[in-house]
């Protein structure tokens, strides 16, 4: 054991600490030891050393650190990668420790407990949940500690698995003992089972949430509830010790409160993520005019939580299209644009790390608010309206106006902060020091006139502090009275009594100075630190108010209709566009398409060849829906529809490997929850059903599932089916609430010419071996394949046992079909919903291999 008073102390608060990664700070660096500086060395890239710390021994002790004021960005790429972090920092000032200087372990960050501007950008959310399970209940929990804000919800227990996959946690909170953990990407963390007890709830709430009682929180009766939210917040208490202010609770919230996408879908959909991850391809990248970083978390909040309520989805339409009519739009937007993240900086005093500059972005922003709020009075919209009655924070703009400089240094004790007239006190240590720097002057006059050396200079370094320098041609004019400091190349570097008494004098003038203006920012801080609350509803506030502007200014600028809302189940589009194409592509050039569901027609089999256009339709009609009911106008000459309480898709494949979930085990999964759990009012869209088995097999499971989907009494969602399986166009004429409709193309000199029009009707070939061409595969496999297919439409299949010259061919990689289509392409000569529908069709021969 190393005996060294510092390395005993590091030792005893990393033994407190177990599990994290302690960073111990020494001065102007945070250092790290042992196993931990090899961790960090090596997620950091930053060096590796040693260090001789025991005295008696004197073994070498790895060590690897980094500059105090660096510490947000390494912090970030920790916790981006996993780990938990102890940040232990010095709360004694060393010139007055008696021995060792004190440390503390000040606060302690994960994955899920990030505050913002340490390891999370303007765009993402660091989502903290827990679990609890009791019976066949599910409680959950979940906290954005960057804005302060809670909320939980019970589900059934088989629902907890897609909840988290759709909430996306970076960390979960989870009872020791747990024998089924959700999977998932967030770090788990293993709590004591008993700080899950619904007992324990009552007076941590007390604390965090700052209630006089829980039987306000809705949670009577919900034993799994109470302890996933006492779990929760008795973890945040834990790590977050300069906690100030209190958490506000959002409330209980249920499912059936929005339209429900899990995150599968969102992805196939290309909500606000893309399989490809490509975000200039999702419908929020097409759609986000934001132009606040709370505005765009809030956009991206609605597409995957559409609201269920008609009358929410009508005030939001109501404000959009009010707002689009205003003539000062866009000065509204420009006001908008200049605001800060107000619910992170309320996150960030809410904790004391809040530093000058800070509060200047608070006070900036909440100097526009009174304009902001001036320009909506008088709007009809119920929601602009209130807004316009908005908190405008003019008294926590006035103190911080008060008590901060104009423009701050970054840390209080760096000088400038606080403005004069606030303490008298500081005021005259200013006094001093700004004499000081006169009296420097005088004296550097007077000590040339005296010596009579005209280059003598009067400097100041950290090191040696004041100095008289001289050159050194000239040292033999040097005073006897003259003290030499220092000796460089060309000069010599002198002290006197006199500058010594002075620099004294001064120095601690800027010890006061840096001492009270601590103290008066620390007293600030504490004061608006009761405001928090406040400074999330403007953030709140404003982030509405930005979603709203954007979608105007998208709809004025495009030409987008408001969508009407009908009790249904019903989703008519008339003239509809693909959003992503829409925003890409210049006016005029995304060709509209209709769909037209209701009551009376519940299906829809959508038939045609590849790269024809049917996944662009299917996807066109869902995101309009997602547009529609999450407040937008959408690219379409009309549109009617009925609020979804849920939107299932069934589009592309793939396993779960670590699972042992095949392809297709995956594909019937997701088909069976969509059958069990759709209702009227649920949306489906299907693109292809039965890949991965034999051709038959695959049909029968398309065929039985339309029907059940016709049939069934409650499991009847509006579904849009896209197939290759031709056969399935009989139950378009055969079944009374089903149609067919077909993409066209148009032969021409033996090609084919893609028009991505629908039409009623069923397609009459699949012109397969037309694509196949197209796609640059060699004409001999052409050749062979369209005497193949007129072999398979004549019903006769003997000839095809007969050896043909191409079944010599060696066996080509299963990839070599997608590499021959991409190698043949010329993309100077696709059009964007060409190259669109060809990444959808590479995408889809991936999945077959």
């Amino acid at each position: 054991m190393l005996k060294t008073p510092l390395m005993q102390q590091y030792l005893d608060l990393k033994a407190s600490q177990p599990g994290k990664i302690l960073l111990f700070q020494m001065g102007d660096f945070f250092e790290t030891f042992f196993e931990d500086a090899e961790t960090v060395s090596r997620v950091l890239g930053i060096a590796l050393t040693s260090r001789e710390l025991d005295r008696e021994t004197g073994e070498p002790v790895p060590l690897a650190g980094f500059p105090v004021h660096a510490l947000d960005g390494y912090l970030m790429r920790l916790v981006r990668a996993g780990f938990r972090v102890a940040i232990c920092e010095q709360t004694e000032d060393p010139a007055k420790a008696r021995r060792l200087v004190r440390r503390e372990v000040t606060e302690v960050v994960t994955p899920g407990t990030v505050i913002g501007g340490q390891a999370l950008g303007e765009g993402e959310t660091a989502l903290l949940a827990s679990i609890c399970i009791r019976n066949d209940r599910a409680g959950m929990a979940f906290c954005d500690l960057s804005c302060g804000e809670v909320e939980a919800v019970e589900l059934p227990r088989t629902q907890a698995e897609a909840e988290l996959s759709r909430r996306l946690p970076r960390e979960l909170l989870v009872p020791e003992g747990m024998e089924e953990i959700p999977p998932g990407q967030h770090s788990v963390t293993h709590l004591e089972p008993w700080k899950f007890d619904e007992g324990v709830l009552e007076p941590v709430a007390r604390r965090r949430l700052g209630v006089a009682t829980v039987s306000g929180l809705g949670m009577e009766g919900s034993p799994a509830l109470a302890g996933a939210l006492a779990a929760l917040l008795g973890y945040v208490e834990d790590v977050k010790r300069t906690l100030t202010s209190s958490l506000r609770f959002k409330g209980v919230y249920r499912l059936e409160d929005h339209m429900v996408i899990d995150r599968q879908s969102a992805i196939a959909l290309d909500l606000v993520e893309s399989p490809f991850s490509d975000r200039e391809s999702t419908l929020a990248w097409a759609t986000d005019r934001t132009v606040t970083p709370q505005g765009g978390r809030l956009w991206r909040r609605w597409l995957l939580e559409p609201p269920a309520d008609p009358r929410e989805t009508a005030a939001r339409h109501g404000a959009v299209g009010e707002l689009a009519s205003r003539e000062d739009l866009e000065t509204l937007r420009r006001a908008l644009s200049g605001c800060c993240d107000m619910g992170r900086q309320a996150g960030r005093l809410s904790t004391l790390k809040s530093g000058p500059r800070d509060l200047r972005t608070i006070s900036a922003t909440a100097a526009k608010m009174p304009g902001i709020a001036s320009a909506l009075k008088g709007s009809v919209s119920p929601i602009l309206a209130g807004l316009a009655g908005m908190d405008t924070l003019d008294d926590i703009a006035a103190e911080i106006d008060r008590v901060i400089m104009a423009d701050p240094p970054v840390r209080p004790g760096d000088g400038g902060t606080i403005a004069d007239g606030v303490s008298a006190e500081l005021d005259e240590y200013r006094a001093i020091r700004s004499g000081g720097r006169d009296m420097l002057a005088e004296m550097e006059a007077k000590e040339r006139s005296v010596t009579g050396i005209p280059r003598l200079t009067i400097g100041y370094n950290r090191v040696f502090g004041y100095y008289i320098e001289i050159p050194r041609n000239m040292s033999d004019r040097v005073p006897a009275s003259y003290r030499r400091r220092q000796t460089l190349a060309g000069s010599e570097r002198y002290s006197t009594p006199e500058l010594e008494e002075l620099e004294r004098k001064m120095q601690r003038a800027d010890q006061e100075i840096a001492r009270l203006e601590c103290s008066l920012f620390e007293e600030l801080t504490a004061r608006l630190a009761g405001n928090t609350d406040r400074l999330r509803t403007a953030g709140e506030n404003l982030a509405i108010l930005d979603c709203l502007c954007g979608l105007a200014s998208l709809a004025a600028e495009k030409g987008w209709c408001r969508p009407s809302i009908e009790e249904g189940p019903i989703l008519c589009i008339e003239g509809g566009r693909h959003p992503v194409l829409d925003a890409a592509l210049p006016a005029g050039e995304c060709v509209p398409n209709p769909v037209r569901l209701d009551q009376d027609r519940t299906i829809l089999i959508v038939t045609g060849p590849n790269m024809a256009g049917k996944s662009t339709y299917l996807r066109m009609a869902a995101q309009l829906l997602v547009l529609a009911q999450a407040g937008s106008f959408v690219p379409a000459e009309s549109m009617t529809f009925s609020p979804a309480d849920r939107l299932f898709t069934r589009i592309g494949s793939s396993d779960r490997i670590s699972r042992g979930q095949s392809t297709f085990l995956v594909e019937m999964a997701d088909a069976a929850v969509m059958l069990n759990s759709s209702t009227r009012r649920s949306v489906a869209v299907i693109d292809e059903i039965g890949r991965g088995t034999s051709t038959y097999d695959g049909l029968a499971i398309a065929w039985a599932m339309l029907e059940h989907i016709h049939s069934h009494p409650v499991h009847r969602p509006l579904t849009l089916f896209a197939t290759h399986y031709h056969e399935l166009t009989v139950l378009g004429s055969r079944l009374e609430r089903a149609a067919n409709l077909s993409v066209t193309v148009r032969e021409s000199a033996g090609r084919v010419v893609f028009l991505y029009r629908v039409e009623e009707g069923a397609a009459d070939r699949s012109y397969g071996i037309h694509v196949a061409m197209m796609a640059g595969v060699p004409s001999e496999v052409v050749a062979r394949a369209t005497r193949v297919l007129a072999d398979l439409e004549g019903g006769s299949s003997a000839r095809l046992a007969q050896p043909s010259p191409q079944l010599d061919l060696p066996l080509a990689r299963p990839e070599q079909p997608v590499l021959e289509t991409i190698r043949m392409l010329d993309p100077d000569t696709l059009t964007a919903r060409q190259a669109l529908d060809l990444v959808y069709e590479l995408r889809r021969m991936l999945d077959g291999i």
